[in-house]
């Protein structure tokens, strides 16, 4: 999903440079709040994890790729802005070092990958949070009520977030007039391809979570504290 340089319009890029350097000042003010010392350690662990998946990619499109993007992921563990920063500096390492996404375009894949993304994580609180009710009426199995509820909403969530990155990328390409192909082309391109790696995006997403939910539940937030936005 890296977007190339030289595929997108500047009447695209800044637009979307604005938003990503608007809510990148936002994040950083949440995270120098929210974030403590002791979480550094498995916040470098979990981009480094994530890094390393999505170096694993394959051509789309001229000039763009798919593969996992892991926003959720890290959003489950520590919080949308927290992952927002992670997946910037993910982003910005690859551009830099592999080529992989253009700078330019560097605007438009964190928008795409940690913006666009957010739904797919709103969609894990809901269905975490609808489930409160479901666990406190079943006393016996509440764990496992709880552990599989949290399962089910990683992979929904992580799903869902791959759907929407990948169709604004194909919006932004098919729109752009340097592309010489229109939405018609690339919409149905990247939604095709990445419907069959979201799966493996959640299935992915389920299996992180559901290690840390077995052997160290402290790094997962309680539904009680789960953030929505900070």
């Amino acid at each position: 999903m890296h977007i190339g340089e030289g595929l997108l319009d500047l009447s695209i890029l800044i637009p979307l440079w604005i938003i990503v350097f608007g809510y990148g000042i936002f994040s950083l003010l949440k995270m120098r709040g929210s974030v403590k010392p002791e979480q550094i350690p498995i916040i470098s662990v979990i981009t480094a994890m994530v890094f390393t998946l999505q170096m694993l990619n394959f051509p789309v499109l001229a000039g763009t790729s798919g593969h996992l993007l892991g926003f959720v992921l890290m959003a489950i563990f520590f919080s949308p802005s927290t992952a927002f920063i992670m997946i910037s500096v993910i982003l910005l390492i690859q551009s830099l070092m592999f080529g992989d996404g253009g700078l330019l375009a560097l605007g438009a894949n964190i928008f795409n990958m940690g913006i666009a993304t957010m739904p797919g994580y709103f969609t894990y609180w809901i269905i975490r949070k609808k489930t409160v009710k479901t666990n406190s009426d079943n006393q016996s199995g509440e764990k496992s009520a709880e552990t599989k509820w949290l399962l089910i909403s990683a992979f929904v969530g992580a799903y869902i977030s791959i759907i929407i990155a990948s169709l604004c990328c194909g919006i932004e390409i098919g729109i752009s007039e340097k592309f010489p192909y229109g939405i018609g082309l690339t919409i149905p391109a990247m939604l095709g391809y990445h419907a069959l790696i979201g799966i493996g995006e959640g299935l992915i997403t389920m299996v992180i979570v559901g290690f840390f939910a077995k052997y160290a539940p402290e790094y997962i937030p309680p539904i009680e504290k789960l953030p929505l936005w900070s």
